[in-house]
Parts: C-alpha cells; sequence; structure tokens
C-alpha cells in the first residue's frame, strides 16, 4: 500500500466517523428541546406577567414606579424605571442595577450582557451596575434606534433625519448619514446589509459604512427580508402592490396586486411572510414567494399585530392580547395589558413555580439627595403637582415631603432618590436642560426607601 494509498483510506475513515457524532449531536439537541418548557413573558407599565404554554398566568411581578421600557437578552429581562432592573429569567431573581440618572424620552431599550442602552432628548445612553454614560449625543432629539441582530452595532435616527451607526464593541461612532424621513428598518445576509424605507426610495445599506449598494427611487411603504434566505419582499400602500426580490443580485422576480394599502409585513421560520391588513383583519401567509393560505380574524375593535410565530399570531386589541391560532382558524385569550412595552416567547429547562417575589424592600427612613421642585403650602394640591409630574417624566421616583417652616407646614415636591450629591446633581442639570428652572435645589431630605 503506497503512503497516499494510506491517506485516502485514513480520511475517508474519519469523515464515516464524524458523521454519526454529527447526527447524534443534532438528536441530542432535539431532546434537550423536547424537554424544555415554553413561556411568554409581557411587559406592560407597572409589571411583568409570565404565562406558560397554556396561557395560564404562573408568576407575576408589580412594580411601585412607573415602567418605562424593556428588553430582553437571551435569559435577562432589563426593566427600565426610576431604577434599571434585570430578571433572571431562569429563577426569574430580580436584581437592583442601580438608580436611572438620565431620564428616558422613549420606551425603547436594547439591552446586551453588561446592560441598557435607552434613549434620553439628543442622547444615547448607556447604563450597566456600575456607571451611567452617554453613548452618543445628537445635534438634535434622537426618534428611534435599532440593534443589529448578528453584529454587535446599533443605529438611530435623530429628528432631522440623520441615521447614525455606532460599534458597540468600541462604543465608536462609525458613520453619520443623511437619510431623510424614515419608514421602514430591517436587517438581511446575517445583518450584513440593512434595508431602509424612506419616504422617496428603497436602499440596501452596509451595516458598517451605511454606504448605498443598492436604490430604488419609488414610493414604498415597507420592506423585510428573510434573515437567511435569498429573498425580500417590497411593499407599497400607495399602490397597493409588493414586489419579490433576490438579495443576491437584487432583480425582480415578481410582482402582485394586494388590495390593501395598511398591510404590515412579518416574517417567521425563515420562509414564512405574512402580510397583515389591520383593517380589513385579514392574513396572507406565504412561504417564499407562494402565497399558501388568507385568513380573516373574527373580531371586533381595531387589531395590531405582536408577533408571527410559524401558525401562531400574538394580536393585540386595546390592551386585550390574545393568541391566533392559524391552522385551527381559534383564538385564545391571553390577558390585559396597558401600555405593553415588551414581549417575548421563551425556554427553560425547570419549570416555574408560581411564587410571589416583592419587588420592593421594607419600607424605612433614610437620608437621601434629592430636587426640590416645588414648595406649597397646601397637600392636596402637592399630591397633583408630584402626580403631573410623574406623568410628564414618565417616572414614579416623585415623592411629597413635609417639613415646618416659620410655624408653618410646607409640603415640597422632589424628583429622585439618590445616596451621594454628585449624582443628584447630574440630574438637576438634566431636568434644567428639559424647561425647569434654575432655582430647583439639590437637598438632603428624609424619605421612605
Amino acid at each position: 500500500m503506497t503512503k497516499r494509498n494510506f491517506i485516502l483510506i485514513l480520511l475517508l475513515i474519519l469523515a464515516s466517523c464524524g458523521k454519526p457524532k454529527t447526527i447524534e449531536k443534532k438528536v441530542e439537541e432535539a431532546k434537550i428541546e423536547e424537554t424544555r418548557s415554553r413561556y411568554d413573558i409581557f411587559v406592560s407599565k407597572n409589571s411583568y406577567q409570565v404565562f406558560n404554554e397554556k396561557y395560564e398566568q404562573v408568576r407575576r411581578e408589580d412594580f411601585t414606579d412607573t415602567i418605562i421600557g424593556a428588553s430582553i437578552f437571551e435569559k435577562t429581562l432589563y426593566i427600565l424605571s426610576s431604577s434599571l432592573y434585570s430578571v433572571n429569567l431562569s429563577n426569574l431573581q430580580i436584581s437592583n442595577r442601580g438608580q436611572i440618572i438620565n431620564l428616558p424620552s422613549s420606551d425603547r431599550v436594547i439591552s446586551n450582557r453588561q446592560g441598557v442602552i435607552f434613549i434620553s432628548g439628543e442622547n444615547l445612553v448607556f447604563k450597566d451596575k456600575s456607571k451611567e454614560q452617554y453613548l452618543l449625543s445628537c445635534d438634535s432629539p434622537i426618534k428611534n434606534m435599532w440593534e443589529n441582530p448578528y453584529h454587535n452595532y446599533i443605529y438611530c435616527i435623530d429628528s432631522l433625519g440623520f441615521l447614525y451607526a455606532i460599534d458597540l464593541q468600541t462604543k465608536t461612532l462609525k458613520r453619520r448619514f443623511f437619510i431623510g424621513r424614515l419608514n421602514s428598518f430591517s436587517f438581511m445576509k446575517y445583518g450584513t446589509r440593512i434595508l431602509a424605507v424612506t419616504d422617496k426610495s428603497f436602499l440596501v445599506l452596509d451595516y458598517e459604512t451605511l454606504n448605498i449598494i443598492f436604490e430604488r427611487k419609488d414610493f414604498f411603504t415597507e420592506a423585510i427580508s428573510f434573515e437567511t434566505n435569498d429573498l425580500m419582499f417590497l411593499y407599497s400602500g400607495i399602490d397597493k402592490k409588493c414586489w419579490i426580490y433576490s438579495n443576491i443580485d437584487y432583480k425582480k422576480i415578481k410582482d402582485f396586486i394586494t388590495n390593501e394599502n395598511d398591510l404590515s409585513l412579518f416574517t417567521s421560520d425563515d420562509s414564512l411572510i405574512l402580510l397583515f391588513s389591520k383593517l380589513k383583519k385579514t392574513m396572507t401567509l406565504f412561504n417564499r414567494e407562494k402565497k399558501i393560505g388568507k385568513k380573516t380574524v373574527k373580531m371586533e375593535g381595531d387589531l395590531s399585530m405582536l408577533l408571527f410565530e410559524g401558525e401562531k399570531v400574538y394580536l393585540k386589541n386595546d390592551s386585550l392580547v390574545f393568541v391566533y391560532d392559524m391552522k385551527n382558524d381559534s383564538s385564545k385569550k391571553i390577558g390585559h395589558f396597558p401600555k405593553l412595552l415588551a414581549m417575548k416567547p421563551f425556554l427553560l429547562e425547570k419549570k416555574i413555580i408560581a411564587t410571589a417575589v416583592d419587588t420592593s424592600a421594607e419600607k424605612k427612613k433614610t437620608e437621601i439627595y434629592s430636587i426640590q421642585v416645588y414648595a406649597l403650602s397646601n397637600k392636596d394640591y402637592a399630591g397633583e403637582m408630584a402626580d403631573q409630574l410623574k406623568d410628564k417624566l414618565q417616572t414614579g421616583n416623585v415623592f411629597v415631603s413635609d417639613t415646618v417652616f416659620a410655624g408653618k407646614t410646607v409640603f415640597r415636591v422632589f424628583i429622585g432618590k439618590f445616596e451621594s450629591k454628585e449624582e443628584a446633581d447630574l440630574l438637576r442639570e438634566e431636568l434644567v436642560r428639559k424647561g425647569f428652572g434654575r432655582d430647583i435645589m439639590v437637598k438632603r431630605v428624609t424619605a421612605d426607601d
């Protein structure tokens, strides 16, 4: 036997040995998947709730502070209120990761292993357990932001129409690009391409440089693509029409009339596209470019779609959320969620035991630093002003504290609770920038935790 033949035989043996191991690994992963329990988590303005696969509530946690936003990263739920909370979805243990200094101006939250990113006026703010810092400062208020699902990049657009690409690994701005009014923003090709629909054209952009790779000038409403597949859908509400393009050479494959001017597009399983009409309450399903069915939801009231997951569609009717089974043409109520901020399915190896966890610490008196904004003689009026501030600032961290001055009781309205004066000073400056008078003061005060 020659040396060459021996090597060939050895390679064949190794290849044949590796194949069953790969199959065994896939079988093992499938077994693990089968043993996991599926849950859905919903976050609204005052609580988060967890439901099992039968849509029975197994956990609810209420918060005294108003929840501004929420985001889920892997097995951690982040909740943004006057403080940042993290919930370990494996055991539902809650941790307080510190008070929020910069006031969020949007309910959009992006999370990663370190912490969260949120919008505060003209700034993108990064918050983890030990610090809170500006990630980006713009010339005008930030309207929205998005996270690249495959690369460590986030993107935001300001009110002037500038789009920003930020590398989270280095926390640096990679590109600022004028795009105008943005109607739709999504990703394709493992996140290496951005699909952007403006009021004048459809653009395919590079995810790092924001360079234009493909452009079609027309009045489109939305664009969407499969994560890894080779097709993308373009929709125009004005023309009531859809176009299917190849995302390899960007050539048109086909087009068709929809007869609807209010469609929203959703994908699932990397092969299914759902066209949802809010007005007609219809759902048209495509498997790649082939239409495979159409359903009408028989329910009164305005509907909006939350999530498309194979045969199941999560819909919202005012504050009521229900799941619609397309295969059986049936629906099941899940629950009422005033101002729903986030929802997501997740899998756990262990079943959740329905036990309550108190998110508020035992009330006790402590000395803290806070910003006094009003000093009033009427208790009821002070309470009304505190409620107005809570609504205006979207925070529950506003309180009234009484004191006696010159023989009279004065009811002072405060914002924020801080251990150090430096933290309180930062919030005071932020409030001044938002239009509060410079006469608001940082004071040391005794308050309930």
